[in-house]
């Protein structure tokens, strides 16, 4: 079961955090509300991959452009890797993942308006500064709220709506696309629904151990 274990080394006690199964886990509300809110967060990222090219030469601009803003964003995110995972560190870790969350969902709202080149680099900007503070932070919670026993197990199973998430909305885009002609409407959703998942980090409370265990 879900418990806190207390060991000694060199002498002294040391307490750790809970340890939970994947079974256990699967009946927490922190385990769903962290599942949904990183599906909401990670559909951005691929729908982007697929759908950000076509969307930005839809609208007049080159591909080296495509190039540089997919590098910009990039770069910026490889930077706030670091960056997230110090704060992640120091701060309440749902706070840390909804304000990367936030800021992530916001450069989705600036692409979707972007007509101009400093529009464009304003969302790789934004975008990388998001997605590259939340992505160790949405790992790292679960090793905070659920412990390390299980931890892949854990995450493995959290992917499956995930990724049925990822494999939908990529699709969604591309046939509002061929409706509509544009991008507003999926984009318009995508923002939407990451939001949803900044405001879901908020909600999260550490799930409580059943029992405490002396070992």
């Amino acid at each position: 079961r879900a418990r806190l274990e207390r060991s000694t080394e060199a002498g002294a006690p040391r307490v750790q955090g809970p340890e939970y199964t994947w079974q256990e886990a699967l009946r927490t509300r922190s385990f769903w509300v962290i599942t949904i809110g990183h599906a909401c967060s990670s559909v951005v990222i691929v729908t982007l991959t697929v759908h950000l090219g076509p969307m930005l030469t839809d609208r007049g601009f080159s591909l080296p452009t495509v190039g540089w803003v997919v590098a910009t964003y990039t770069g910026v995110g490889a930077i706030f890797t670091l960056i997230g995972g110090y704060i992640g560190d120091r701060v309440p870790i749902r706070w840390a993942l909804f304000g990367f969350s936030v800021i992530q969902s916001a450069a989705v709202v600036v692409i979707l308006f972007a007509e101009t080149a400093a529009a464009v680099y304003l969302f790789a900007v934004v975008f990388g500064i998001g997605f590259g503070g939340r992505t160790p932070l949405t790992s790292a919670i679960r090793g905070v709220y659920f412990g390390r026993r299980a931890f892949a197990s854990i995450t493995g199973v959290s992917m499956i709506p995930m990724n049925i998430m990822m494999l939908v909305f990529p699709l969604f885009a591309g046939i509002m696309f061929d409706l509509k002609g544009n991008y507003n409407i999926p984009f318009g959703a995508l923002a939407v629904v990451s939001f949803f998942g900044a405001a879901l980090f908020l909600l999260l409370k550490e799930p409580q151990p059943q029992a405490l265990d002396h070992v």
